[in-house]
C-alpha cells in the first residue's frame, strides 16, 4: 500500500511538472508571436514635415520642412537651409523600425527607459496627417558574459509609440538621429569648389599688406615673383570642401570687412570670404551662403588668411 502511494505522488509531481513545462513553452511561443514585424515603417516621398522635441533643446519644437528637394529647419521665428543628408539619414533608421524584443509594457517603468516626458519625441507628418509618432530613449548595450572589448553592434535604443505603452529595444544609436539642438540642423558649408579651377587669389588686408596670386602659364605667381606652386595648390586643396562649426547670428556687419579672400577662375569669381574682427575671434561670411555668419573658431581661421611669405618660395 505503501509503495503503491509512492507512486501515485511521483506520477502526480510529474504530472504538474509537464503542466509547468508545457505552460512556459505556450506563454513564450505567445509572446514571441505576440511581438509586431514592424514598429512602424516610413515611406520617405510622403514626408512633408518632420516635428521634432528634442530633448538638447529641452523639447522645444524643431520643425523639419520639405521644401522642393530641400529641406528647412525651424524654430520659432528662425529659419534655416538644413546639412545635406542630414534629414534623409536621421529618416533612414525609421523607413523600416523592427523591434529586437519587448522590454516592458509597464508604464511606470517608462522614465526609467527614457521613454516618457522627458523623451525626444519624433512626429513624421504628410501635411496634416501623422504617419508615425514614436519617442527614442536611452541606449542600452547587448553585452556578452566574459566579452572585454565594446562591441558597437550590440548597441540598442529603447523606444515607444506614442499611443502605446509597450517600451521596445531596436537596433542601432537613435537617439543621436534626432536629438539635435537647432544650430546642429544647419548647413554648415562655408566653401565648396574645385581646386583646379581657380586662377587668381586675392588677399585684401587693413594697410598695405594686400597681395594677388596668380596663375600664368601653369606656374603660380606673386606679382613679379615666382611662388612655390606646391604651396599653393596645398592652399587651395584645403578649401575645396570647407565647413564651419559656429554660427555668429548676434552680430551685424558694420561697414567694410577688414579682411577679404577672393578666388577668381576663367568665368570670374569662385568664391569669397569677408571677415570682420571682434574681441575674441572673426565673423565670416561666405558667398556659399551669404545670409549667414559664421564664428571662426574651429575653422583655422589663420590658415585661411595667409601671409605673402606663406607661398614663396625657400630659399
Amino acid at each position: 500500500m505503501k509503495k503503491l502511494n509512492n507512486k501515485i505522488l511521483i506520477a502526480v509531481l510529474l504530472a504538474l511538472v509537464g503542466l509547468f513545462a508545457a505552460s512556459r513553452f505556450f506563454r513564450s511561443g505567445r509572446l514571441e508571436t505576440n511581438l509586431p514585424a514592424e514598429l512602424m515603417a516610413v515611406d520617405t516621398s510622403a514626408v512633408t514635415e518632420i516635428l521634432v522635441y528634442p530633448n538638447a533643446e529641452k523639447n522645444q519644437e524643431v520643425k523639419l520642412v520639405r521644401n522642393g528637394g530641400q529641406w528647412l529647419v525651424k524654430m520659432g521665428d528662425r529659419s534655416s537651409a538644413v546639412e545635406k543628408g542630414s534629414v534623409s539619414g536621421a529618416i533612414g533608421y525609421f523607413t523600416h523600425l523592427k523591434p529586437m524584443r519587448l522590454i516592458t509594457r509597464n508604464q511606470s517603468r517608462w522614465n526609467e527607459f527614457s521613454v516618457g516626458d522627458t523623451s525626444t519625441r519624433v512626429k513624421f507628418m504628410k501635411g496634416a496627417d501623422v504617419l508615425a509618432d514614436v519617442r527614442i530613449g536611452r541606449i542600452g548595450f547587448n553585452q556578452q558574459p566574459g566579452q572585454q572589448q565594446f562591441n558597437p553592434g550590440g548597441i540598442f535604443t529603447h523606444v515607444r509609440l506614442s499611443d502605446d505603452k509597450a517600451v521596445y529595444a531596436v537596433e542601432g544609436f537613435l537617439e543621436s538621429a534626432f536629438n539635435r539642438p537647432y544650430n546642429d540642423w544647419r548647413d554648415k558649408a562655408l566653401l565648396r569648389l574645385s581646386a583646379s579651377q581657380v586662377t587668381r587669389i586675392s588677399f585684401r588686408y587693413p594697410a598695405d599688406s594686400s597681395f594677388v596670386l596668380e596663375k600664368r602659364e601653369k606656374k603660380w605667381w606673386l606679382g613679379s615673383q615666382q611662388a612655390d606652386s606646391t604651396k599653393v595648390k596645398s592652399f587651395l586643396s584645403g578649401l575645396e570642401y570647407k565647413n564651419a562649426s559656429e554660427f555668429a547670428e548676434d552680430f551685424k556687419p558694420n561697414g567694410e570687412a577688414t579682411a577679404r579672400l577672393e578666388l577668381t577662375g576663367p568665368g570670374g569669381a569662385i568664391g569669397i570670404l569677408e571677415a570682420w574682427k571682434r574681441e575674441a575671434d572673426w565673423v565670416i561670411r561666405s558667398t556659399q551662403q551669404p545670409d549667414v555668419l559664421f564664428g571662426s573658431r574651429g575653422i583655422g581661421f589663420e590658415q585661411l588668411m595667409q601671409g605673402k611669405k606663406k607661398f614663396l618660395q625657400s630659399r
